[in-house]
């Protein structure tokens, strides 16, 4: 059976663990699992699981809104992925960052003065249950399919650590772009909680930034469970920020959406510096 979930195609098949059940099934697969991600795990004594996963999903273009943007803006440089995970993989992850930072307080600046109000953790993947590795496999996997050059899969790419923030109701991210001494060509985020708008300006050249002379920006709609990619001109030549809560996104449709942000919890992914 065929399962629409959150923008990839799930094929489910169960059968009894006999070497010729084995055997019809796939053959009966072969064609629908050609190009994509096999697991096989035991559900039971006298059964099997298999999943497949489409290995690529496409953004959503309604939740980048370009038309503030400088003519050299390249689209494909900052995207949003709706609805990339499940609801019962954001609820491990939140029960996951709750549990891991509810003994921390909450930072009132970080070192570069880019973050106010806000706890964050770097997540040992080796600690992480299956379920959350499963997810940070997902992620990666798309990263490295959809945006890293000749990457056939996250085992090909070097990453960082994923690391969990909480930032609180008034926390703040102001306008930054993220330090290249250790990272690489991405910066990606899961989006948790609350809905929220990323906005990039053109990084400063002089003392004033470009926006400010020539109001320059895009901006990015980040609801619950999307997974923004930062890349390219948008990870180099772009600062990110949040902008506070009430501020309007305008979709390329022309509709509006105010967003009232609350707290907020999200999983950085970045690619490590090629050496």
């Amino acid at each position: 059976r065929v399962i629409g979930l959150h923008n990839f195609s799930i094929l489910s098949v169960e059968f009894t663990s006999s070497q010729d059940g084995f055997n019809r099934t796939m053959w009966r697969l072969k064609g629908l699992l050609k190009g994509t991600i096999v697991s096989r795990r035991p559900i039971g004594s006298d059964f099997k699981h298999f999943t497949t996963i489409a290995s690529i999903v496409d953004p959503d273009p309604l939740l980048v809104d370009v038309s503030k943007a400088p003519s050299s803006f390249d689209p494909s440089s900052a995207v949003v992925y709706n609805d990339f995970i499940s609801v019962a993989d954001s609820d491990s992850l939140i029960h996951e960052l709750r549990g891991r930072t509810r003994r921390r307080r909450y930072e009132k600046g970080h070192w570069d003065a880019v973050i106010t109000d806000y706890k964050e953790i770097e997540l040992d993947e080796s600690s992480l249950e299956d379920a959350l590795q499963r997810i940070v496999r997902q992620v990666r996997n798309q990263l490295a399919r959809r945006h890293c050059s000749n990457s056939l899969s996250q085992d090909d790419v070097q990453w960082l650590p994923p690391h969990g923030i909480d930032l609180k109701l008034d926390g703040e991210l102001k306008a930054h772009v993220d330090s290249v001494r250790f990272s690489g060509d991405l910066v990606a985020g899961i989006s948790l909680l609350s809905s929220s708008i990323m906005r990039l300006k053109p990084e400063k050249d002089d003392s004033e930034s470009c926006s400010s002379t020539t109001g320059e920006w895009v901006d990015l709609y980040l609801p619950p469970l999307s997974l923004y990619v930062l890349s390219g001109v948008s990870r180099y030549e772009y600062t990110h920020e949040l902008l506070p809560s009430g501020s309007v996104f305008r979709a390329s449709n022309g509709e509006e959406v105010q967003v009232d942000r609350g707290r907020r919890f999200s999983v950085i992914f970045r690619d490590a510096k090629s050496k």
